[in-house]
Formats: C-alpha cells, structure tokens, sequence
C-alpha cells in the first residue's frame, strides 16, 4: 500500500477534528491550548486540519492557538485523562474507552450488537448526547465535539468465522477497554492487554494474533503489515470526541470561550463525513493490499447472542442499564 494512500487514510483517523501545531507562529497569544493526540504528525494532517486553527484564530483576534502533542508525546488514554485533572494537559481526543474515563456511561455508544448503520449512530448521539455531554460536564470538562471514524471489524493472522475461533487466538484488550473484555469473557477466551502503542509491536512479534479496529485505524497505523483476515460484517462503530478541561476553560473569555465551541461545531459534520468516507476507502485498500475479508454471516446468530450476553454483563455494572435500554430503543427506531 503506498504511502500516498496511508497518508490520507491516517489523517482520518485519529485527528478527531484535532487542530494543526502552530507554535511557529510569531502573533503572541493570550492562551495556548495543549491538546493531546495518539495521532502522529503528518505534514498532509496538519494541512488538512489547518482551517480549523485558522478559524479559531481569526474569531479570537489571536488570543487563543492550540499546540499538539502528537503521537501519543503525552502517553496513552489514561495518562492523558489524569493529566488534564491535574491541569498537565488541557484537552485531548480521545476513543469512546478514554472518554469513559472522565464519565463512563459514554460507553453506552460502543456495546456490541446495538449500532448497525451510520444512522442508528446519529440518532442515538443526537438524542442520547445531551445527557452523555452534561455527565462530561458534571466531572469538570467540556466537550467540543462526539466523533467517529470507522466501522470496528476483527483483524488477525488466521480466519475468524464464528466468536469461539477466539479462543485459539491472542487477541488484543486495550488497556483501558471495558466492554472487549467481556465480549472474550462470554465467548471464554483470554486477551492479551496492551496500549495502543504496543499493538504493532504485539502483531510484529507473535504476541497477539488478533486485534479489533476500524480499517483507517490499521491502515494508518501500519498494523496491516502483520494482518491478512477481518471479519466483513461489523455491528459497531469506534465513536470518540474531544475534550477540554474546565479549568482551561475558566482562563478564557466568555467571547473566547464561545468561539471555540461554536467553531468546534462548525467543522463537526465535515470531519464526519470525512472519517467515514475515509474508513470505506481504507477498506477497500486494505482489501487490494491483500487483507481478506472473512464472511461471517452464516454464524450471525452466534455473534448476536454474544453481543447480548455482553450488553447483559454490562447493564448496570459498566453503564446504567435504563440508560442502556434508552440506546437500544434509539437504535432499533432509527433502522
């Protein structure tokens, strides 16, 4: 795969609208955002989201620019979550598992089985989001935005037709997943928890043979290198968004302080559409690179009661369960 092709592909990925460096500017600024990103930098990422600073630049009369940290500089989910709380870090993008760091019923979003279809995404987010945003708020951040990039299939080295293939296999747990662990608790197999930086590694070496992810995510991400199956069907979508502390937010202007949330939600639906064509191209490039895609379809019944076993393990205990009932009934409507 060229790296033409992988360049676009991991702008979409992970950026979440994430705005350009611009600490080579001479204007002096009143504040300087420091945002967090598991996103490397790359020049076309930096040009692509440059709009975004730009815009914010110019509705704060340069009282307000943004210097990231790429490439996971700040460490992993976690580390960056309690870097914001002791003001080390003043936002972040992170996958719906970091955000359920700061509230953890966002992960009502991710359980397995609920969400087929982009639409089913919007629904629940536009009336299930509100509350979720006020929970953020409640532990002292703002949110700027929900975001998602990409349809999360199952990657690995050997086939996977039906969920107990997993337990043959090593599959990869993100250090901060709350609901993988139990989707591989129902079906009785074991994974290995790494941090998302240790992934390609893991592949390289034989210490995982499995891992979930959206295409543009091992696209990006150079996981591909180690990969040559996925699951075709997918009923679950990598949601995430972008966070700031309360505390930053205090420091700026009620004038200041809008125009980054109004100009946040400006580039909203942009970055959307744009993670989600990119995740379709990313597949389809996978695919030519010669990643095959597994049909899994003649064992959807055994997915199904496997999601819904998980969705039961994690009514109450991960997420509240009414609230839980509220995605499903969100869902099921918007099909």
């Amino acid at each position: 795969m060229s790296r033409r092709v992988l360049s676009p592909l991991l702008l979409l990925a992970l950026a979440m609208a994430t705005p350009p460096d611009v600490g080579a500017q001479t204007a002096p600024a009143a504040r300087t955002m420091r945002l967090a990103t598991l996103a490397p930098r790359n020049p076309l990422m930096v040009q692509a989201t440059g709009r975004w600073n730009q815009q914010l630049e110019a509705a704060t009369g340069g009282r307000l620019q943004v210097r990231v940290y790429w490439g996971g500089q700040m460490g992993d989910e976690r580390t960056v979550v309690r870097k914001m709380r002791i003001g080390d870090v003043d936002a972040a993008s992170l996958t719906s598992a970091g955000m359920s760091l700061i509230y953890r019923p966002v992960l009502a979003l991710q359980a397995p089985g609920i969400i087929s279809t982009y639409r089913q995404v919007d629904a629940v987010r536009e009336q299930i989001g509100p509350e979720l945003r006020r929970g953020i708020e409640g532990e002292g951040f703002g949110l700027l935005g929900f975001g998602d990039s990409g349809r999360i299939r199952i990657f690995s080295t050997e086939p996977i037709h039906r969920p107990q293939d997993l337990r043959r296999m090593r599959p990869w747990v993100p250090r901060t997943d709350a609901i993988f662990t139990h989707f591989l608790a129902v079906v009785g197999a074991t994974g290995v928890p790494l941090s998302i930086g240790e992934v390609f590694g893991g592949l390289r070496t034989g210490m995982i043979d499995a891992a979930p992810g959206t295409a543009i995510a091992v696209a990006g991400l150079q996981w591909f290198t180690s990969v040559h199956y996925c699951t075709a069907q997918s009923d679950g979508f990598l949601v995430g968004g972008m966070v700031v502390r309360q505390g930053f937010l205090d420091q700026l202007s009620a004038e200041d302080r809008q125009a980054l949330f109004d100009i946040s939600a400006q580039n909203h639906q942009r970055t959307l559409r744009a993670a989600r064509v990119g995740d379709e191209r990313a597949y389809a490039a996978l695919q030519r690179h010669g990643i095959t895609p597994v049909d899994i379809e003649e064992h959807r019944a055994e997915w199904v009661d496997v999601a819904r076993q998980t969705r039961q393990r994690m009514s109450g205990a991960v997420v509240p369960a009414e609230l839980l009932q509220r995605v499903e009934q969100v869902a099921a409507a918007a099909q």
